[in-house]
Order: C-alpha cells, then structure tokens, then sequence
C-alpha cells in the first residue's frame, strides 16, 4: 500500500483542502466585488465628465485658432443623446451643415444623465465661445449636472463653466 502519510510524497489535493481554499476564496469575492463595482461605476462617471471638459477645452481653443465663434451643443437637444463640438466652417450663418460639426460624442451610458442650467444664456442647449475664448454672451455661466445612476453610492460631478470660458470639475451630492 502507497499511501501518502508512508511515504511523505503526495500527488494532488485533499477533498478537504480543496474545501477550505474555495471557502477563503468566495468570502474574498464577496468582500471585495462590491467595492470593484463601485470603483469602476465611479471611473465611467468621471471619464463623461472628463470628455465633456475635454470638448469645452477643445471648442474655445478651436474658437481662439479660427478667430470665429465655436460651440458645444447637445445632439437633438438632450445633453444624455451626446454632444457635439460645431463651428460655423462656411460663414452661413448656422451649425447645420455637415462640415461644421468638428468631434462627435456618443450617448451618455451606464444610466447617467446630463442636465445644464444656463444663467444669462440663450438656451441650455449649447455653450457657444467667441474668438477670445469668452462664452457667448459675456454674462453667460453655464452648470452642467452630470448625475451617475447609483447616486447613493457614486457622487455626482458638478461642471461649471465661467463667462471667461474657464471649466472646472466638482463632486457634488445627489440631493
């Protein structure tokens, strides 16, 4: 008889350690899934929030390069539908035509939403820049809500755009 205890030299695992290691393993699991979940929640909130910024930043430099006014628009006047950077490239007067929308972005995903307020502005369905950079009109501030679906748990980020032009990015409550 080979037995593992005679002879020290064992092939494989007992049904018992097997046991204990799968056991130590869903508790690991279980602790740490949750906290991973709301890591990568928090992480795609910040990412539209940084993509949004990133197409404020490129429309007012856009507008300094070609001396001309630029804006960020929101696509079929919903900011959740995705927005727009557009640039009046033929002088006609409207962001209509195809050559004038320079970058596109997608829908908002993951169940976030996207709401703007506009102070002294023409509408809340667009930002527009001038050739200095400014928001158009000079008096215009503008504060988009970027609110994450599990608001309980993941802060909302709170982007305000000055009448210079200037944008930040803030973390915000849900309430």
């Amino acid at each position: 008889m080979n037995s593992c205890f005679r002879t020290r030299v064992c092939n494989g695992f007992t049904l018992i350690e097997l046991l204990i290691t799968l056991s130590i393993l869903a508790v690991l699991l279980g602790i740490g899934m949750p906290s991973l979940v709301t890591f990568i929640n928090n992480n795609q909130v910040t990412s539209q929030a940084n993509d949004l910024v990133y197409s404020i930043h490129m429309a007012r430099s856009e507008a300094i390069k070609r001396g001309a006014q630029v804006r960020v628009a929101a696509i079929n006047g919903n900011w959740n539908n995705g927005w727009t950077v557009q640039a009046d490239t033929n002088n006609d007067g409207d962001y209509l035509d195809v050559a004038d929308t320079l970058m596109q972005w997608d829908p908002l995903t993951g169940g976030s939403t996207m709401a703007m307020v506009a102070t002294n502005a023409l509408s809340n369905l667009f930002v527009s820049f001038n050739s200095r950079g400014a928001v158009v009109p000079g008096n215009a501030s503008f504060v988009v809500t970027l609110t994450p679906d599990d608001c309980d748990v993941i802060e909302s980020r709170i982007i305000s755009i000055q009448p210079t032009g200037r944008s930040d990015v803030n973390r915000g409550d849900c309430s």
